[in-house]
């Protein structure tokens, strides 16, 4: 984007201010005014575009960056918002043609890869999102979001060493890295066994006493029904073992008889959580 001028001004007053209607529609008049002054200022016709999204009128943003872009043709910014926006309408196609373009108009911006990584991803297409996301990251190594959807997608298509060395980069960025040490956990998988939806929750630093460094959620229709999560205690511990899996639903806590003298990798952990699921789902 370029250097501020009186349409940005407006445009990030608006921004500053969005869950205020009246504020929205004051910027849009005052932008439309200097449209009127100044009918070719890619920018004005920018801003414009910005706030009918945050308002929820995609087809008019989409417009707006359209009169832009016939000013200035190589606007990075109309380009990927227009790209947004038809991704927001359901025109994935339309919304990576954009986003291609951007890529090729600032090579070194990350928002288009990951973007386009995440469409493909919701497509099943996990091979050419797992190439955009690497570059994604590559882009923005302090990305957490980046990096996560990067590991999922590694686990995805069973890629355990390169999750196994992501995954100890998330928890190095965590550690290091002030802006993301708040965060508590993760998710680091989603799959289905028997109809039922499974999300894998990661926790960075397990507290309290049984500490559950990770619970994999089952879910149904989506309402909870258990979970089967990884614990250590201090009573496992003396006992000279590390880990067990314990199944949940409610407040019945049922031991499955895994336990593991050292705590298990993914790729075994998720084959025993699936085969404890199987047997709770299991049809009667």
């Amino acid at each position: 984007m370029k250097k501020k001028d009186l349409a940005l001004d407006l445009l990030d007053m608006a921004l500053a201010r969005k869950d205020e209607p009246v504020a929205l529609a004051t910027a849009l008049i005052a932008l439309d005014r200097l449209a009127r002054q100044r009918p070719d200022h890619a920018l004005t016709h920018f801003a414009s575009g910005r706030i009918l999204m945050v308002m929820g009128k995609y087809q008019l943003a989409m417009g707006a960056f359209r009169v832009a872009l016939r000013s200035e043709p190589d606007l990075f910014d109309a380009h990927y918002f227009e790209g947004v926006c038809h991704w927001l309408l359901g025109f994935d196609d339309l919304a990576l043609e954009r986003f291609a373009t951007c890529r090729k108009l600032a090579p070194i911006a990350m928002e288009p890869y990951y973007d386009a990584a995440q469409i493909h991803a919701n497509r099943g297409e996990h091979t050419r999102a797992l190439e955009l996301f690497d570059w994604a990251s590559d882009l923005a190594p302090n990305d957490f979001g980046c990096k996560k959807k990067l590991l999922q997608t590694q686990i995805r298509l069973g890629l355990w060493e390169s999750a196994r060395k992501t995954r100890l980069e998330l928890f190095a960025m965590r550690v290091n890295d002030p802006a993301w040490a708040d965060v508590e956990s993760f998710v680091l998988d989603q799959f289905e066994v028997n109809g039922r939806d499974i999300v894998c929750v990661e926790t960075f630093i397990p507290r309290g006493d049984p500490q559950v460094c990770m619970s994999f959620v089952v879910t149904e229709g989506g309402q909870l029904t258990f979970t089967v999560n990884l614990e250590s205690s201090v009573a496992l511990r003396a006992a000279g073992l590390a880990w067990v899996l314990v199944a949940q639903q409610g407040d019945v806590r049922i031991n499955t008889e895994l336990t593991y003298n050292n705590r298990p990798g993914y790729p075994i952990l998720r084959q025993d959580a699936e085969a404890v699921i199987r047997r709770w789902t299991a049809p009667n």
